[in-house]
């Protein structure tokens, strides 16, 4: 007899932890493109009304699904950073947060879908990435250009990869002068941070 994954704890945060689940899995394997909540369900074992009473249609599946992926990465780059300061961790955070990035089959899914490129300017500028973009970086709240600054250039090198030389040149020239005001302009050479355990 298959065991109801409801019984033992609490329905509704087992149920939408499941579907969310899911619906990671179905993304993972086929893309954010054609996610519906029938084939949710189905995946899920449940209904679709057991869907919607615990997570909502298909743009919230989606959207919950890319914070969780976007919660997680800015933990490791969060444990990346440890106590570097100034342009050293502003240089961590962009190539540790590019890594992570890259390496996320739901972002790698998000980006690649049609609803990629047409949530990119919202998923930018939000509020809750912005603050966390700001205390990565060390930057100040009151002043969200830059972490917008910070979040249009990863997207930008996600989108359009560079080489890899090519890619720590333009971080160290051009993108890291923009985003922080050393003492020493010439100063170069960052060090990435290490890889979080």
């Amino acid at each position: 007899m298959a065991r109801d994954w409801l019984l033992g704890a609490d329905r509704h945060d087992t149920a939408a932890d499941h579907i969310y689940a899911a619906v990671a899995d179905l993304i993972t394997r086929r893309g954010f493109d054609g996610l519906d909540v029938d084939t949710v369900a189905r995946h899920a074992h449940c209904s679709r009304a057991t869907v919607y009473r615990h997570t909502g249609g298909v743009t919230h599946l989606r959207e919950t699904v890319l914070a969780r992926a976007a919660n997680r990465i800015a933990g490791e780059v969060e444990l990346a950073l440890g106590d570097l300061t100034g342009p050293e961790r502003v240089y961590a955070a962009l190539t540790v947060t590019l890594r992570e990035v890259r390496s996320d089959p739901i972002v790698v899914a998000f980006l690649a879908s049609q609803h990629g490129p047409r949530s990119v300017v919202t998923f930018a500028e939000s509020p809750a990435l912005l603050g966390i973009v700001s205390e990565m970086l060390g930057t100040r709240p009151d002043d969200p250009l830059t972490g917008v600054w910070f979040i249009r250039s990863v997207l930008s090198l996600l989108l359009w990869p560079a080489d890899a030389e090519s890619e720590s040149q333009l971080l160290q020239r051009f993108l890291i002068p923009a985003l922080y005001q050393w003492e020493d302009p010439g100063t170069t050479g960052y060090r990435a941070a290490p890889r979080a355990r």
